[in-house]
């Protein structure tokens, strides 16, 4: 391929053709992009010529990143689709090739919406049909991933369209944590949240069984922004959303902005700053790059792409870390695995590609008037407890008993004092799963940088890492998840990061309603959407995107406030 001599080559992999969505090679190169080196993505169709794509602006990040592939956790009972003699990702359903089971079971359990955004990655008020699964098209979804073997998704996201458009919302839910999803997540725009009633509504969803609210989020103090991404000024909704929450007295609330360059890139530090000072009910912050639609030119990719490298650049500025290094999300594939292993947490993995996003958890005080930004990394050796991690789940690959020498019974003593000796005999009485407990406890102590400030709150997580301590380190103090979740579009798709995806929708199969498809989240929007939905189309219907703004105007006006 021309355009690659004399270029350093990162790996080959396959994309698809914009134009025609024929699979074709894809070359992750480093070149120079405006007088500075960056990786970008390079393919030609036979048909439709050459494209390249921005991956990352910053080539050191990106290329640490990539050291952080981890073993998968395989689906045993796939419901393989017929090879359609395209290649990935037009054979998904699932296929054959895909290599990770997903932690995520995502359902539209509508394709309505009260909104009409133009950021939309499901389009969902331009399309002229209505598609709305029944509660029995909902049951039948939920137990293919309740089937799922030999590990089920722990999490389950209802989405759309809008979800609070339909009246049996709650219903749903509770069905969702009946059959056995753990965590169960709202996304959601917050119109009906943020109503006269949207207290009483809060309270009737996690009376239900909800445990997150997903809020779409761009902006923190611009209207500007949310009229060109949603359409319309919905500010003073998205303040009263969390207000609504902080008096339903729930503290399970994800911001996540969509970050378009150029658009709202310069609304990183305010939102930061909103979710620390609103911390009682914000739990994080799911930052999502936008996923460029439509037919698009070289250049204007150029002007357009927002990566998860300038992310992490953005967050560096507004939290005063010039030289931010946020670890991709499958850095902490083993020790998910190890707390599944334990028992401490449903069986998972976080064996995403690396780049796919990023994770940390950071600590926000304020100190006169401003805050003051730590990650926990700062209080962790970070690689030195990832190493631990890996050298403690290889011994539990390989059956090994561990040696608890006062090397690592000394810093658990710090802890226990005279109850340490205690503490390593019920090990012992457990036999391997306590003492491989034990043992790794010792270990990443000693990866502890020291045990004062914020960091106290975290070592009874690291201590016994479930579910309720993981909850109660988020509900107490400053700590704020801070996250991305770069989702792809035909420009800079990759088959590796779909065949590693841990976000799975789950819809009907329109060519036999006995069987569910179950599709990576980007191949979805991507590649199938369009053809699933028009096959399950039930009720068509005449939208203009217009009025429905026009109307959603004109409710936030009644319900909110000028």
């Amino acid at each position: 391929m021309e355009n690659l001599e004399g270029k350093e080559l990162i790996r080959k992999t396959q994309s698809v053709c914009p134009e025609c969505l024929k699979q074709i090679d894809a070359y992750i190169i480093v070149d120079d992009l405006e007088g500075k080196d960056a990786v970008l993505m390079r393919k030609v169709c036979d048909d439709h010529g050459f494209f390249e794509d921005i991956i990352s602006r910053n080539v050191s990040e990106y290329l640490k990143n990539q050291e952080y592939y981890h073993d998968y956790m395989p689906i045993e009972n796939k419901n393989n689709m017929k090879d359609s003699g395209m290649g990935c990702p037009h054979n998904c359903g699932m296929c054959a090739e895909h290599k990770s089971s997903p932690c995520i079971a995502l359902i539209d359990v509508t394709n309505r919406c009260n909104l009409a955004c133009p950021i939309c990655f499901a389009n969902a008020n331009n399309k002229g049909y209505i598609v709305e699964p029944s509660i029995e098209e909902l049951r039948q979804i939920f137990q293919h991933f309740r089937d799922i073997k030999p590990t089920p998704p722990v999490m389950l996201q209802l989405s759309g369209g809008e979800p609070t458009v339909r009246e049996d919302l709650p219903e749903i839910i509770r069905m969702g944590k009946e059959m056995g999803f753990v965590e169960i997540m709202l996304t959601t725009n917050g119109v009906k949240l943020a109503a006269r009633n949207g207290v009483e509504y809060i309270k009737e969803l996690v009376d239900a069984g909800m445990d997150a609210i997903y809020l779409s989020f761009d902006s923190a103090d611009d209207p500007e922004v949310l009229k060109k991404t949603r359409g319309v000024d919905l500010l003073k909704l998205k303040h009263r959303v969390i207000e609504n929450c902080r008096k339903a007295d729930f503290g399970g609330v994800a911001l996540v902005p969509v970050i378009a360059k150029g658009v709202n890139d310069h609304q990183v530090g305010p939102i930061l700053d909103f979710a620390a000072r609103n911390r009682d009910v914000i739990m994080g912050i799911i930052f999502q790059p936008v996923s460029l639609c439509g037919r698009i030119d070289n250049e204007q990719i150029r002007e357009l792409r927002y990566t998860t490298s300038d992310l992490s650049e953005a967050i560096g500025q507004a939290t005063g870390d010039d030289n931010m290094y946020i670890y991709p999300i499958p850095a902490t594939s083993n020790m998910t695995k190890l707390m599944g292993w334990y028992d401490f947490a449903p069986q998972f993995t976080m064996a995403s590609h690396p780049d796919c996003g990023f994770a940390t958890v950071m600590i926000a005080n304020e100190e006169n008037g401003k805050m003051n930004w730590h990650r926990i990394e700062d209080w962790f050796e970070v690689d030195q407890l990832f190493e631990w991690v890996e050298k403690v789940w290889a011994m539990v690959e390989k059956r090994e008993w561990p040696n608890l020498t006062e090397k690592f019974i000394g810093p658990l003593a710090k802890l226990f004092g005279n109850k340490i000796g205690d503490f390593i005999n019920q090990a012992s009485d457990f036999a391997y799963r306590k003492a491989i407990k034990a043992y790794f406890m010792a270990g990443a102590m000693q990866c502890l940088k020291g045990m004062d400030g914020p960091i106290k709150q975290f070592i009874p997580l690291m201590l016994s890492p479930k579910l309720e301590t993981a909850g109660a380190f988020f509900e107490t103090g400053n700590n704020l998840m801070i996250s991305s979740m770069h989702f792809q579009d035909v420009y800079n798709f990759d088959t590796e990061r779909v065949s590693r995806c841990l976000v799975h929708y789950g819809v009907i199969d329109p060519d036999d309603p006995s069987k569910v498809l179950q599709v990576p989240f980007c191949a979805m929007n991507s590649i199938h959407r369009e053809n699933i939905e028009k096959k399950l189309c039930k009720t068509p219907i005449d939208v203009d995107p217009a009025d429905v703004t026009a109307k959603a105007a004109e409710w936030v006006k009644r319900e909110v406030g000028e």
